[in-house]
């Protein structure tokens, strides 16, 4: 995972440094993870992950401890003197010096170093997880903005076009007007909702801008205007239920790591053994008889096995296996919401695909009754307010249409995120 993220850093550094005019969702929101800070802790965690597996493997490096000791003790062993001639019996000091190297070499440790690797592997998983969650819902925050900007630009097309229409309907009602066919009024009436279509674009605009600004802030573009987008098209295949989401899965990692930390307090029960030796200088040496300072060593072997621990690895092991029902608790959970979710992310999609058809009816039918009223306009056999009626509910009608083959593409975008797989 830390390879591709790398390219994708690698690859947009240069890509959009050619100030491409043309930006596609998807450019979005890879570059959002590549100029995601905290995306850096992937490059931070595979450090920490090696420094600890090496400092895990020297449990089987030969350990070397050099120790020293000076001290005076009360009393020392005493030999009582014996009748016999040339026989002396030695002395021995009170003050005793021992400076020694101490070796020991894991022979087997009960599978503990083994046991600490796979909790080791399962807790850079979890890391590495967790910043695949945050991706995840950046990726989500990058769909909302692009398709808002999109909703927006789209209503301000619509929005434009009546614009243009009723500064053209102003026009002829102002040639109507100085012909005694219409009032003043009725001339009155189409310059406010001129000036009201006025308002609403100057708000739309504004609020892309806002839009905009935090698009470039998350993904390090140069987006102008929206414009610049593309209008995304995908196709879906079929709507089969997988569970891709990184959430789900960071579970299932840890799940992982509980078995991994049960499995090494099973091997706290295993026996261990060693090697060990010692090489010293001091007085006593080994020879306590010899009160002259002198030098020593030995070797061996050691065995540890903890025989009896009254129970305290079973009952971690209880613990651990609660904490395993607990985690799959929570992924049952999190796949009856999720598969709740998607049902309603299909109905959607077959919804928006329903109310496109209708859309389209409606717009070709209103469109003729527009052109039917502004026939009787321009003879005066009709108010502005009858003609404003029905030319409102041309725009609301393409608005509707517009709008709804976004929230269709937006929907199959919601739908293959939900669960996963975009």
């Amino acid at each position: 995972m830390m390879r591709k993220y790398i390219l994708i850093i690698l690859f947009f550094s240069a890509i959009f440094q050619l100030k491409s005019q043309t930006i596609t969702l998807q450019m979005c929101r890879d570059s959002a993870v590549s100029n995601y800070p905290n995306i850096r802790q992937i490059l931070l965690n595979n450090e920490t992950y090696e420094l600890n597996i090496k400092n895990i493997k020297t449990n089987y490096y030969p350990k070397l401890n050099l120790n020293g000791q000076a001290s005076y003790q009360s009393d020392v062993t005493k030999i009582p003197d014996m009748p016999l001639p040339a026989f002396d019996v030695p002395e021995i000091s009170k003050d005793w010096y021992k400076i020694n190297l101490d070796i020991e070499q894991m022979i087997y440790d009960g599978g503990i170093t083994a046991g600490q690797k796979k909790v080791e592997a399962a807790r850079y998983e979890i890391s590495d997880q967790k910043i695949e969650v945050e991706l995840y819902g950046l990726k989500e925050r990058i769909n909302q903005l692009f398709f808002n900007i999109l909703f927006l630009r789209k209503n301000i097309e619509v929005l434009e076009v009546l614009h243009q229409n009723l500064e053209t309907r102003i026009k002829d009602a102002q040639v109507a007007f100085e012909n005694g066919m219409l009032l003043s009024s009725d001339v009155d009436a189409l310059r406010v909702e001129l000036y009201r279509a006025e308002q609403k674009i100057v708000e739309k605009k504004e609020d892309i801008s806002a839009l905009i600004a935090s698009m470039n802030e998350l993904t390090h573009l140069n987006i102008h205007s929206a414009d610049d987008l593309i209008v995304p098209d995908i196709k879906l295949d079929n709507f089969d239920f997988v569970n891709n989401r990184p959430e789900y899965i960071l579970l299932s990692k840890q799940q992982a790591q509980v078995l991994a930390l049960k499995s090494l307090t099973k091997s706290k029960r295993n026996p261990v053994f060693m090697a060990f030796g010692q090489a010293g200088y001091g007085r006593p040496g080994y020879d306590m008889l010899n009160d002259n300072f002198d030098d020593y060593y030995m070797i061996g072997a050691r065995l540890h096995w903890n025989i009896w621990d009254w129970g305290k690895v079973k009952r971690e092991k209880q613990v651990f296996d609660i904490q395993n029902n607990i985690i799959n608790t929570q992924r049952e959970t999190f796949n009856q919401n999720l598969k709740a979710d998607w049902h309603k992310r299909i109905a959607d999609i077959e919804k928006y695909e329903k109310i496109i058809g209708r859309d389209q009816e409606i717009v070709r039918l209103q469109k003729n009754v527009v052109e039917t009223v502004d026939h009787q306009l321009k003879n005066g056999t009709i108010t502005s307010t009858g003609y404003l009626i029905e030319l409102n509910k041309m725009l609301e009608a393409r608005l509707n249409l517009e709008a709804h083959k976004l929230q269709l593409i937006y929907a199959k975008y919601q739908y293959l995120t939900s669960i996963g797989n975009l």
